[in-house]
């Protein structure tokens, strides 16, 4: 061998040690993305599962209806992140009001006083993405 071919196969080992690096910094860039996204994936299942919630009570008159949620489940949930649906359209936030005021915690009840017209049907879903469904009636 001469001179210049172990130069060459200097340069190019350099090249190829370079070229790998570059991958490798990417790669495990892309795999951290891909691990934050499972992680918010899992624990969004895991808040789903947990959460149990019971439409205890409905009383409704033609303006106003008033539902009592239980929160039975072992996770802390937002109400006011909560969507309530009657006969199938969303009722307006400002149409709302949530005593307590505050979190939800594991075993105690909420009440959501609505302002709207009567309904046959109740969908409440809360902000983890479970649905409730109530018959009035």
């Amino acid at each position: 061998m001469g001179f210049s071919s172990v130069i060459g196969i200097t340069v190019i080992v350099i090249g190829l040690l370079i070229a790998g690096s570059y991958i490798y910094l990417t790669m495990d860039t892309q795999y951290n993305k891909m691990f934050d996204a499972f992680e918010y994936k899992y624990n969004n299942m895991y808040k789903k599962l947990k959460e149990r919630l019971v439409i205890v009570s409905v009383s409704s008159s033609t303006t106003q209806t008033n539902i009592t949620i239980f929160n039975n489940g072992s996770i802390t949930v937002n109400p006011n992140n909560f969507t309530i649906l009657f006969d199938g359209a969303i009722v307006p936030k400002e149409n709302i009001t949530i005593v307590p005021q505050g979190y939800l915690l594991p075993l105690q009840n909420v009440t959501f006083i609505v302002n709207w017209t009567q309904p046959s049907r109740i969908c409440v879903v809360s902000d983890n993405g479970n649905k409730y469904f109530y018959l009035v009636g």
